[in-house]
């Protein structure tokens, strides 16, 4: 089984330096070190959990969210006794196979529609802020609100993800005596845009 962290961290509960220099910058956190000791406990009951590569575990909320090397959804959803014991230990199982690419992410949990557009701010801190732009006619076709997709996008992406419906970034009129918002300006126009 490959884990975020080395097995002989976990089993000698101590970081080696590269792993803890993950931690350091952000790579891995300690929920990424918690979930995999936990689920290397497992595979004495589990075998075919040695054909494992679990790249990131994290929490949203009442969610686990999984991200695993491609073609090993099929591996775990395999142990339904694990699941079972995964869920009642962590709530809902979220599996996703893959690098996590912003993108490709957003549409799995969007589908069966498509982002207008994905916009990365970054603050003078040096932090960076995603903004996903949806269509408003779109609203009723997803199945997570904003904030379910903003907990759950952001733990899988270890950055902040927010969404916005075109119509939630137009304001109500305002006297003309008011100057115009250069930021909000921008944003409008970007978020009117077709990709």
């Amino acid at each position: 089984m490959r884990l975020p962290v080395c097995n002989f961290d976990i089993e000698s509960d101590m970081l080696c330096p590269n792993c803890q220099a993950k931690l350091d910058r952000g790579e891995i956190t300690e929920f990424d070190i918690q979930f995999s000791k936990w689920i290397l406990e497992k595979e004495k009951q589990y075998p075919s959990l040695d054909g494992l590569t679990l790249r990131k575990a994290a929490t949203a909320g009442s969610r686990l969210i999984l991200v695993v090397k491609k073609n090993n959804k099929e591996l775990l959803l395999a142990e339904e006794t694990l699941i079972q014991e995964i869920t009642d230990e962590y709530g809902e199982l979220i599996i996703i196979e893959g690098a996590p690419k912003l993108r490709r992410i957003v549409r799995e949990f969007i589908t069966p529609v498509n982002e207008v557009g994905v916009n990365s701010l970054w603050s003078p801190d040096g932090t960076k802020e995603n903004i996903v732009m949806l269509r408003e006619e779109d609203r009723e076709r997803i199945k997570y609100s904003n904030d379910e997709l903003r907990e759950i996008i952001s733990a899988i992406m270890g950055e902040s993800v927010l969404f916005e419906y075109q119509d939630d970034r137009r304001k109500p009129e305002h006297d003309d005596s008011e100057e115009p918002d250069e930021f909000d300006e921008k944003m409008k126009s970007l978020s009117e845009r077709r990709f």
